[in-house]
């Protein structure tokens, strides 16, 4: 099993995430955790500069040809071209996003506004460069959840639900 879980920063796909690998015994993996995998970035590198995002992706291919497993967040994004992973978007209101980093970071609701509007527009750009696509585009995934007053956990069990049956 092999799963993408997609959504802006602040949607809740780092907790979804935990308890769905609990549920399907599955390794998580978002983009810390892959680029503390990756070793020798010199060999990636063309004239001192190194393409972190290709870097990424060449990491995750690698994890998704040989794993089950579950890639959440940013990272996520970059299985949308892959046909054997389940790819779901985990689509929350942008006010609940803010809150939930500030929570999360213990930061001020507008430092946590500053930071979700700036990776907004950087997944936006992942996006568009990788794939050519929009995003938000509902059918860039196999489902999209809002998950606007569900518990992590329910959302969880939803998305489980959902795999069960496939």
């Amino acid at each position: 099993m092999k799963i993408a879980l997609c959504g802006y920063l602040g949607s809740g796909c780092t907790e979804v995430a935990e308890i769905l690998a609990s549920k399907f015994v599955l390794e998580t993996y978002n983009t810390s955790s892959i680029l503390a995998s990756v070793k020798g970035f010199e060999s990636s590198s063309i004239s001192g500069e190194v393409d972190l995002d290709q870097v990424i992706k060449a990491k995750l291919n690698e994890i998704l040809d040989r794993d089950n497993a579950i890639i959440e967040g940013r990272s996520a994004f970059m299985a949308l071209d892959r046909e054997d992973v389940i790819k779901i978007f985990l689509n929350t209101p942008l006010e609940y996003r803010i809150k939930h980093v500030a929570e999360r970071r213990g930061i001020s609701l507008e430092d946590a506004g500053e930071d979700v509007e700036r990776s907004d527009e950087e997944r936006n750009n992942l996006i568009e460069r990788l794939f050519q696509k929009d995003c938000p585009d509902v059918t860039n995934y196999d489902f999209s959840i809002n998950t606007k007053g569900k518990t992590f956990s329910k959302t969880a069990d939803i998305i489980a639900d959902i795999i069960k049956s496939l």
